[in-house]
């Protein structure tokens, strides 16, 4: 299954799927209670390795600036910080425990699954040393809050339609702030030309109406009246 998390479709896209979900539990019955936030994407790669007693989750993008790893860091760092809060509050104050699932499914093996809760750390570095940018989110698991399963409800088909959909709205989003971006621009420049041809002979657009031969009473302009 390991092996499984590198592969890939006949276009050159990730065939595993990474979901967070970040979530409130009830302290009683451990039932969700609310969901906060939920990403699901299969941008990056995934890896897993034991290290040092901790089952280790690797996930790595391409580049740090891509849009779901910064919401996969805003969401791991919002659970931290509910964890803090809970550790930390009255008996009785707490809105639920924090929980955050994270799911991995390598679809090139039908219905298999790991399925980490809770991670005890996490941190932000590069995929490798000798690179300079921090584009990789590494996440500590007790072993026992790492499972291996099969799902026998995984729809492999709707799953993959949402991440492409996601995928195309993110990508639609972009083509659309580049086009008013150079639409902006366009009209700025039009506007500037308009301007230039309304302004009589003599004048600049920036530094208002240009002298020429002026004379200022001082020196041979002086001397010349």
């Amino acid at each position: 299954m390991i092996r499984a998390l590198w592969d890939k479709d006949e276009h050159g896209d990730n065939l595993t799927i990474v979901q967070f979900s970040l979530e409130r539990m009830d302290e009683q019955t451990g039932e969700t209670i609310r969901q906060i936030s939920e990403l699901t994407t299969r941008d990056p790669l995934v890896s897993l390795a034991d290290i040092g007693g901790y089952t280790t989750i690797r996930i790595t993008y391409k580049y740090n600036s891509a849009s779901d790893f910064n919401r996969m860091r805003m969401i791991t760092e919002d659970y931290s910080q509910l964890m803090t809060e809970f550790i930390h509050c009255e008996e009785g104050g707490s809105a639920g425990i924090p929980c955050l699932r994270v799911t991995v499914k390598p679809m090139s093996i039908a219905g298999a699954m790991i399925a980490a809760v809770n991670p005890v750390f996490h941190n932000i570095q590069p995929h490798d040393p000798m690179y300079a940018e921090c584009n990789e989110l590494q996440l500590l698991f007790l072993p026992e809050s790492v499972g291996f399963f099969e799902d026998s409800g995984f729809d492999e088909k709707a799953i993959s339609d949402q991440v492409r959909a996601e995928m195309t709205a993110e990508q639609a989003a972009l083509q659309n702030a580049k086009k008013k971006e150079e639409e902006k621009e366009a009209y700025q420049r039009e506007r500037e030309k308009e301007l230039q041809k309304a302004l009589p002979g003599g004048y600049g657009m920036h530094g208002g109406h240009v002298l020429q031969n002026a004379r200022h009473g001082f020196g041979k302009d002086r001397d010349n009246k």
